[in-house]
């Protein structure tokens, strides 16, 4: 039972998902901190996790973008990369299928966490300890992040 390291977090995404995803080159320490945060502390812990989860992720994964995503996708990476995607018939990289994982797994817990980490909470909801409203807004830059942190 191996401790997560970014390279062991690495690995076990490139068991769990397509080759065509890894187009983002990352370090995987944010991501491992995150799992550690969330008692993912050991490679099993990881694999259990992505077991379960993967194939949900992957319907999201190749679900078509709304209009209005790939609109902003376009504006923040160009049409060509948006092109590209929906050609290929994917959207998000590895941080962001584990971050995804994450969410369907922890729910709201995820959510908030994610939101403290992007700062993305309103101000209002985060001093009560609550959502932001735009949960949509925030769904949308988290996963932004993780295609193009």
């Amino acid at each position: 039972m191996r401790t997560l390291t970014p390279r062991v977090v690495y690995e076990a995404l490139k068991q769990f998902f397509p080759a065509k995803n890894d187009d983002y080159e990352c370090g995987y320490a944010e991501e491992t901190h995150e799992l550690n945060d969330f008692g993912i502390t050991t490679e099993d812990q990881l694999h259990a996790l992505l077991l379960k989860r993967a194939n949900e992720v992957m319907e999201i994964d190749r679900s078509p973008m709304e209009d209005y995503d790939a609109k902003l996708y376009a504006d923040e990476f160009g049409k060509e990369f948006v092109a590209n995607r929906l050609r290929d018939g994917f959207w998000f990289s590895y941080p962001a299928l584990l971050r995804i994982a994450l969410e369907l797994e922890y729910g709201k817990s995820y959510e908030q966490y994610a939101d403290r980490r992007d700062r993305t909470a309103e101000p209002a909801a985060a001093l009560e300890g609550g959502l932001a409203k735009d949960v949509r807004k925030s769904k949308q830059k988290r996963r932004r992040k993780a295609i193009n942190p």
